[in-house]
């Protein structure tokens, strides 16, 4: 069967088609829903950070089992999951490379999985502890979730940052405590940790995508605090955090999730009628909260939105048909980002 797809090529993004076989050994065929896009990852491949030009382009999906290859064992048709594939209507994708979604869930929502769950492993890395103060540097989308996760974790309060007004009106609408422009009131963040009057945030997360921002972090956090790295940057020297951290006693803490197993599955010995035991031929699921992978915590990404516990439709700025691929990326995110775009989702359910 033949698929369109989106490739970025230089200066570009077009749709393009090409065929795709059956789906073979743990495979599955999905028809895509929605796939999500946000300034970040897309600039990074454009701009040849990641890959080579011309490259497919895309990697949040949510989508339609439709067929299932042989050897699938946790997926059946009509699943929903979501995937790290590209924008494309078809994909033939590893029944490993999908979680599958809670009953319920806002499909539009769930799209946006791969920078949730981002921002739920900053969280973790940062070991926040409910009633801990902590300030969120940038409200991209995935600075945005993080301070939601914190806010869902008990951190009082959270504070963030932006450049951009509306990206702090949705972090309002969100249920944020305190959201400060850095561009128009620049000392407003050393004002408010000031009026907390405990001599430095014990929590700083840097989501801004620049280097300037963790010099500034690493003056305002606390002593014994945590500073998180969430965003990287290309061709910007670091600043010089080393003195203000060394002095602190504070932690910087790296954030990138390929830094954990995506996923993890358990061999186990049990007992088939004769002694000794023997190693079970099937590998299980491991979901003991000692280790949370990138599945577990999707999982949990997804679960906050299925329960209600947390609604991200207001980071979603902008939305498109699928045929609206060429002229999304021209005017919203090649070559420069629209300040608006927090995160955009491209449709492709057929009218």
């Amino acid at each position: 069967m033949k698929t369109l797809y989106a490739q970025a090529q230089p200066g570009k993004v077009v749709l393009a088609e090409k065929e795709l076989p059956a789906p073979g050994e743990g495979q599955v065929l999905l028809k895509a829903k929605y796939s999500a896009m946000s300034p970040g990852t897309e600039n990074g491949l454009l701009g040849e950070h990641i890959v080579p030009l011309p490259t497919s382009i895309g990697y949040a999906m949510v989508a339609e089992v439709i067929e299932v290859g042989e050897g699938v064992r946790e997926l059946k048709v009509g699943d929903h999951v979501v995937t790290t594939g590209e924008h494309a209507q078809y994909l033939i994708m590893d029944e490993l490379n999908c979680t599958i979604c809670p009953e319920g869930v806002d499909l539009k929502q769930a799209a946006f999985w791969n920078l949730g769950h981002t921002g739920m492993y900053a969280l973790r890395r940062s070991n926040l502890q409910m009633g801990e103060p902590c300030a969120v540097l940038g409200q991209g989308f995935v600075g945005a979730i993080t301070a939601q996760c914190a806010r869902i974790a008990g951190a009082l309060p959270v504070i963030v940052t932006d450049l951009d007004d509306g990206r702090l009106e949705a972090a309002k609408k969100m249920g944020v405590d305190v959201a400060i422009n850095s561009k128009t009131n620049p000392d407003g963040l050393e004002e408010a940790v000031k009026a907390l009057n405990r001599d430095g945030l014990p929590v700083i997360f840097e989501a801004t995508g620049a280097r300037g921002p963790l010099m500034q972090a690493a003056e305002l956090v606390s002593e014994r605090g945590r500073v998180v790295m969430i965003s990287q940057v290309h061709g910007e020297a670091m600043p010089p955090i080393d003195d203000p951290i060394m002095q602190k006693g504070a932690s910087l803490i790296g954030t990138y999730v390929n830094s954990k197993p995506f996923k993890l599955r358990r061999a186990d010995l049990f007992i088939d009628g004769v002694w000794p035991p023997v190693m079970h031929r099937d590998l299980a699921r491991y979901v003991n909260s000692d280790v949370w992978t990138s599945d577990e915590d999707i999982r949990v990404f997804l679960n906050l939105i299925a329960y209600g516990k947390l609604d991200i439709t207001p980071l979603i700025s902008h939305e498109f048909k699928y045929t609206e691929i060429t002229e999304a990326y021209a005017k919203y995110v090649f070559p420069n980002v629209d300040p608006a775009m927090t995160g955009g989702v491209i449709s492709w359910i057929e009218d």
